[in-house]
């Protein structure tokens, strides 16, 4: 199989970075994503930016997706669709389903409402390292 090509990061420059998950994180551990719950981390993404990830599979996917834990929340509320798209090697698909998560809402109208309203809140700021 071919490796993956990216284009080049330059394109996709972070507005809020850098982003990192805890060191401390290991296959195995059980980890908390913010989407589908306590998750198993099953491996490591190969995007250019390598995050705890868990095996996916619905629909027409069948792979490891990125844990919506720690710095992603912060990326998905922070960073342009496009740029997380490059940085963690999905679809916009998984892009809009973590906004949904993280507003807490279904309606497209309503997720950026209730991200704006998120981000300002002191304790979602201090579980994600928001400074």
């Amino acid at each position: 199989m071919a490796e993956r090509q990216w284009p080049p990061a330059s394109e996709y420059a972070f507005l809020a970075g850098p982003y990192c998950w805890p060191k401390g994180c290991k296959i195995g551990d059980i980890l908390h994503d913010e989407a589908f719950g306590d998750v198993r981390v099953d491996g490591f993404t190969q995007a250019p930016l390598a995050w705890p990830a868990h095996m996916h599979q619905r629909g027409l996917f069948d792979g490891l997706l990125p844990i919506l834990f720690d710095g992603l929340v912060r990326a998905v509320c922070e960073e342009a669709e496009l740029a997380v798209m490059h940085y963690w090697g999905v679809s916009r698909y998984f892009v809009n389903l973590w906004k949904q998560a993280i507003a807490g809402v279904e309606e497209s109208d309503a997720v950026y409402v209730n991200l704006v309203l998120k981000c300002q809140d002191p304790v979602f700021r201090q579980k994600f390292g928001y400074k």
